[in-house]
């Protein structure tokens, strides 16, 4: 399922899938990299068909992902991580920005 491009009802490119996750009350979703490289979630069940690409609903199907930017290197991770998953860097600090 990683690396497959995610089409929208009307036939657009949205995204490649870039990994899996599950919310902690068990719900089961796609991380999904548009073409600006910001990541979305795409809950399964908003998944119309998965075969060499992956169909969705709607584009509105995709959630927001709260992000910080590593102030080191750049990289986006996602708001709990402690550390930038590209360089290491620790993300304590309070002064960073974090994207919505």
């Amino acid at each position: 399922m990683i690396g497959k491009d995610v089409i929208s009802g009307d036939a657009k490119k949205i995204g490649v899938t870039k990994d899996l996750a599950w919310s902690e009350d068990g719900i089961f979703a796609l991380i999904v990299e548009g073409a600006d490289e910001e990541e979305s979630c795409l809950p399964f069940d908003s998944v119309e068909k998965i075969g060499d690409v992956i169909f969705v609903k709607a584009k509105a199907s995709l959630l927001s992902i709260p992000m910080r930017t590593c102030p080191m290197c750049k990289h986006k991770n996602p708001i709990e991580a402690m550390f930038c998953a590209k360089c290491g860097r620790t993300l304590e600090e309070k002064n960073e920005k974090i994207e919505k």
